[in-house]
């Protein structure tokens, strides 16, 4: 009997260790993005660390930051906005666009930059290279003679997933969410290293990204056929180029491209599609690129635009 008994204690022992060794594990709880990106902690007071490689965390952290920007003399937390609001205009196709930014989207910027800069492991003059997408309101203004123009205010920044390395910058495809009433998708922004003598013009990877993107929001029209792989490499680059075009939905109207390095302001350029892709046609056949000519005034490529600060007896 006593036999038996040890036996029983031996068998329960034996699958208790089994159960142990051999139990499920939990899954682990998923962790939101942005909860993910504050995880990391800060570079410096008030600086997040952002991840090169989780897309994601730095478009949620930085959106979320974004929102955070107060408006012109309302400080929020300890931050005020305390900036002129800018315009530049651009001439697309006959058509001249006055753009706006307002205050706090200048600020929005200023801050964005901020963060890019102070990003740890790019050396004294490199940055991580943040990006944003503008959007924007157009305001119906009386015909002037045989001149269109369009008068445009910008609405939002919305910072879009992207991952980052020493030179690169790269968007991972996201719903960027529904655009609103009357709002349109105007332009890009993205910040580069060094100063404006090297640095404030367009790259060439900057170049091809125009010329083939796709950007579509939650309430454009159905899927183009350029968001399933219609304009791929086995067109010419021409034919990429119109059919990413044809693809960017009725909620897009590409006006601008701005630079801003690390040691500079913004550099403003028009989004003139035919031009920037013969730049970068050029770009393919010559060892050295005249990406120059972008800012260089008399040249068939010059599409920089002037930007103006607005003096506070010029605000309505």
């Amino acid at each position: 009997m006593r036999l038996w008994a040890l036996l029983a204690y031996g068998l329960g022992i034996v699958a208790l260790c089994a159960g142990y060794f051999l139990r499920t594990e939990r899954p682990r709880p998923a962790v939101h993005s942005l909860e993910r990106a504050r995880l990391r902690g800060e570079v410096a007071p008030d600086i997040p660390r952002l991840d090169g490689n989780d897309a994601m965390a730095n478009a949620a952290l930085l959106n979320a930051l974004l929102a955070d920007v107060p408006h012109p003399d309302f400080p929020r937390a300890g931050r005020s906005c305390q900036a002129p609001a800018r315009s530049f205009a651009v001439q697309l196709q006959g058509r001249l666009s006055r753009v706006r930014f307002g205050a706090r989207s200048v600020c929005q910027l200023r801050r964005l930059k901020e963060i890019s800069v102070a990003q740890p492991g790019f050396g004294p003059r490199g940055v991580a290279e943040v990006a944003a997408f503008v959007l924007g309101r157009r305001i119906a203004v009386p015909r002037v003679g045989d001149q269109h123009i369009v008068d445009v205010d910008v609405s939002r920044i919305v910072v879009p997933p992207f991952r980052f390395g020493d030179a690169t910058l790269t968007f991972a495809a996201a719903d960027l969410g529904p655009l609103g009433a009357g709002e349109f998708f105007i332009g890009t922004y993205h910040t580069h290293p060094e100063g404006d003598v090297t640095q404030g013009v367009l790259s060439e990877t900057d170049l091809e990204y125009m010329r083939h993107a796709v950007i579509e929001f939650a309430d454009s029209h159905a899927p183009s056929d350029a968001a399933h792989g219609v304009c791929g490499s086995e067109r010419s680059d021409a034919e990429r180029s119109d059919c990413a075009a044809q693809g960017q939905g009725h909620r897009v109207d590409w006006l601008f491209d701005i630079v801003e390095p690390k040691e500079g302001d913004w550099n403003v350029y028009a989004h003139d599609r035919e031009r920037l892709s013969e730049l970068s046609e050029l770009c393919g056949k010559k060892t050295l690129c005249p990406l120059n000519e972008l800012r260089i005034a008399g040249s068939r490529f010059h599409l920089l635009a002037r930007t103006y600060d607005e003096r506070e007896e010029d605000a309505p």
